[in-house]
Order: structure tokens, then C-alpha cells, then sequence
């Protein structure tokens, strides 16, 4: 890789953890336009501008990436079978590992649910449309984008990569949301998924095919507490 692009690449990743952290800062445009009062919202306006700050963070990371993207879109569409039976077996070998784990965590500590998996649930029970929108398509984008894509183009050694990408994609689903010492522990769940998610990326050469099996991952779980909130409601 010559020096050029490694600089781009590294712009790139710092732009993209920028877009991460504060891209949610664009919610003060509709926040004017509407002249909404944010100490006085609803649940569902909340989410809303959620969804709209994370469309403008996903809609970034695409034109950031966008002739990249293309290409890899063309060559998962054209190898769409081996692309995704590698997705789907190493997805599950990260879901049966992060089971393990949530049930090993919540049997031995006196934690009953990853803090992070709480506030989507919170998510779903004020806004089911919009949560499933979010968790299903943007939230996967995005993340895939950040912490597989970006790092992928910066960390060439596979064990390196891998390994930082599922850390700091567990962490982060955790470390914002630590109340205990004990919710450090699930940053083996996390980053189990994460390390999933990694090798199917580094293993395809493409981002799509763990952006599929993520949108996958997210939907299933979503549908399935919908349809577990609606028979609670019954």
C-alpha cells in the first residue's frame, strides 16, 4: 500500500469514529426548523430524531466509501451463495459463543440483561417501526462501515484486525453503558460478535457480506421482540 493511501485510509477511519460519536449533532437542524422543544419530547420524537441522525451518519459513510462500495456490491450480488454461506456459518458460531457467554453472565452476576440490549428494548416498546428501521438497516450500515470496513483498510495482519475489531465493537456496546463492574463482562458477547462479523469480512473481502448477515442478525432479534411485546399485550 503505498504512503497516499494510507493516509487516505487512516482520514478516512478518523472521519468515520468522528461521524460515530458525534454525527447525532445534525438533530439540531430539524430541532430549528420544527422548533422542537428538547427538554419536552416525546418518546417517539426522540426516536425519530435518532433515525434522522443516523441516516445522515449512514449517508456519509456512503459517499466517504461510495466508489468502493459500488464494486463491492456488484461482486456480493454475482457470488451472493458463497458469500453468504460463509456469512451464515461463521455468524453462527459467533451467535452460539455469545449465547453461551449471556447465559454464563446472568447465572454467575446478578445482571439480568446486557444495559445496551435494555435500551433497545426501550426502543421497541416506544417506537416499534422506527426501532426495527434502525437496528435492522442503519444501525448494521453503520457499524459495519466504522468497525469493520474502516479498520479493515488500516490493520492488514487478519489476527490484528480481527481481534481490534471485535474489542472495540463489543466496548463500545458496552463501556457507554457501565454501571457495575460486572457489565464489563459483556464485552465477551459483544465482541464475540464482533470477531464474527470481522471474519466474515476479511475471509469474503467484502463488506456487504457481513452488513447482510448483521442486518440479519438484528432483524431476527427485533422481529422476534415485537412479536414477543404484542403477545405480552394480549
Amino acid at each position: 500500500m503505498n504512503t497516499v493511501k494510507k493516509y487516505k485510509n487512516l482520514l478516512r477511519l478518523i472521519a468515520a469514529l468522528f461521524l460515530f460519536f458525534y454525527g447525532s449533532i445534525i438533530v439540531v437542524i430539524p430541532v430549528y426548523l420544527f422548533n422542537i422543544d428538547i427538554d419536552n419530547i416525546s418518546d417517539t420524537t426522540y426516536y425519530a430524531l435518532q433515525l434522522f441522525s443516523d441516516f445522515f451518519i449512514a449517508l456519509m459513510l456512503f459517499l466517504m466509501y461510495r466508489k468502493e462500495l459500488i464494486e463491492k456490491f456488484k461482486d456480493f450480488k454475482k457470488n451472493f451463495l458463497s458469500h453468504a454461506d460463509v456469512a451464515v456459518r461463521y455468524w453462527l458460531i459467533g451467535l452460539v459463543i455469545m449465547a453461551v457467554s449471556n447465559i454464563l453472565i446472568t447465572a454467575f452476576t446478578p445482571s439480568k440483561v446486557a444495559n445496551n440490549e435494555a435500551s433497545v428494548q426501550q426502543i421497541i416498546t416506544a417506537a416499534p417501526f422506527i426501532a426495527f428501521f434502525l437496528t435492522t438497516f442503519l444501525a448494521p450500515f453503520i457499524e459495519e462501515m466504522i468497525f469493520r470496513k474502516s479498520f479493515k483498510d488500516i490493520f492488514k495482519n487478519k489476527y490484528l484486525y480481527i481481534f481490534i475489531s471485535g474489542l472495540v465493537f463489543g466496548s463500545l456496546h458496552v463501556i457507554s453503558q457501565i454501571t457495575s463492574w460486572y457489565d464489563f463482562l459483556y464485552i465477551i458477547p459483544y465482541g464475540a460478535l464482533g470477531v464474527a462479523f470481522a471474519s466474515i469480512c476479511y475471509k469474503t473481502d467484502n463488506i456487504f457480506s457481513s452488513i447482510f448477515v448483521h442486518m440479519l442478525h438484528n432483524g431476527i432479534l427485533t422481529i422476534m421482540s415485537i412479536i414477543g411485546m404484542g403477545m405480552m399485550l394480549l
